[in-house]
């Protein structure tokens, strides 16, 4: 009797399962989002004092422009470099 119940209850089970997935109760499928390539607009300018890069530097910065990089230049000045999302 008790491995009876115990089928009809594993049965039941597999039943409302099957019912539910062939209804509208199921997860519906993932859709992959939509991936925008990023484009951005790129300048570089040396300098020759600190004053020089803060006042270029915070000039780019109110425009919008944000800094990625700065390296020596080949005359041993430093390079710094920004970039600006492009439409």
């Amino acid at each position: 009797m008790r491995q009876f119940l115990l089928g009809l209850s594993v049965s039941a089970v597999f039943i409302a399962g099957c019912v539910a997935g062939a209804s509208n109760l199921a997860v519906p499928k993932a859709q992959a989002a939509r991936v925008e390539e990023q484009r951005w607009a790129y300048f570089c300018f040396d300098a020759s004092s600190a004053d020089d890069v803060h006042y270029k530097a915070n000039a780019a910065g109110a425009r919008g422009w944000e800094m990625v990089s700065s390296s020596s230049g080949s005359d041993g000045q430093m390079v710094w470099c920004f970039r600006q999302p492009r439409p």
